[in-house]
């Protein structure tokens, strides 16, 4: 009888231990479902140097210029995925992840776009014809510019950016690993200013230093000619920068020089 009684007692100590986590986590759920958002937590990730957006600017997406205030109300009547697409409405927005924590928050995560270069509308002079543009963004993207941030980028134009849809295309790819390399490699980065690309891809870049115009003809191998230019910056322009306007490394093997 007594070994009956312990066993019957550790069988309901074992019951007890399995019962009350469940009670625990439903006493939590239930408090879940009752809680209304209390803050809106917004963090903005992204090139740390340029500020397209602000809290504000995302709350104002976030809350429909605030006829949808959000605080106060209950989460779990909050669709996190259609505030997410109000966010992302937002050219300017490239991820956003909206979820609620512990606390009652409501949190916002975005990242912005980056800038690799902008563009400008030029005639066929090289005109500018408004002071507008877009920004082209890392992966090929056109987006808009922003009223609290200009970032100081690379400048191109030409009527092979007409057409922004070039870009993300296998024909538009060298001229996006070019402004890659443009952007990365610091002293073409110091010293080329402006690209332009004609309809057939036709390259001419403009440079800080000797004011010089540079033809590179299309994109295509463009780290071979990039190497031939920096001996010839090294061995001749180094000694006169201004010894030359029109500088010319289209062609296979050769340096035309006016």
């Amino acid at each position: 009888m007594l070994r009956k009684f312990d066993y019957s007692r550790l069988l309901l100590k074992r019951s007890l231990w399995l019962l009350l986590p469940i009670a625990g986590i439903g006493m939590a759920e239930s408090k879940l479902t009752q809680q209304r958002c209390t803050n809106l937590v917004i963090s903005i990730k992204g090139d740390s140097g340029a500020r397209f957006l602000d809290q504000m600017d995302v709350r104002m997406l976030l809350t429909e210029n605030g006829g949808d205030p959000l605080l106060g109300s209950r989460l779990k009547d909050v669709a996190m995925n259609d505030l997410e697409q109000r966010v992302k409405r937002n050219r300017l927005i490239r991820k956003c992840q909206v979820f609620s924590d512990l606390r009652g928050n409501i949190v916002v995560e975005v990242e912005q776009e980056k800038p690799l270069a902008r563009w400008i509308n030029t005639s066929e002079n090289g005109e500018t014809r408004n002071t507008s543009g877009y920004y082209i963004s890392d992966e090929g993207v056109f987006f808009p510019l922003s009223e609290n941030y200009s970032a100081r980028t690379l400048l191109v134009s030409g009527a092979f950016f007409n057409e922004p849809e070039k870009l993300q295309n296998a024909k538009g790819a060298p001229v996006m690993d070019l402004l890659h390399f443009l952007n990365t490699d610091p002293f073409w980065k110091a010293q080329v200013t402006q690209l332009n690309a004609d309809i057939d891809g036709e390259i001419s870049l403009m440079t800080v230093v000797g004011d010089q115009q540079i033809e590179l003809g299309t994109a295509e191998d463009y780290q071979s000619k990039f190497k031939k230019l920096k001996i010839f910056y090294d061995k001749v322009l180094s000694q006169d920068w201004s010894r030359f306007k029109r500088i010319s490394v289209k062609f296979q093997d050769q340096i035309v020089c006016e």
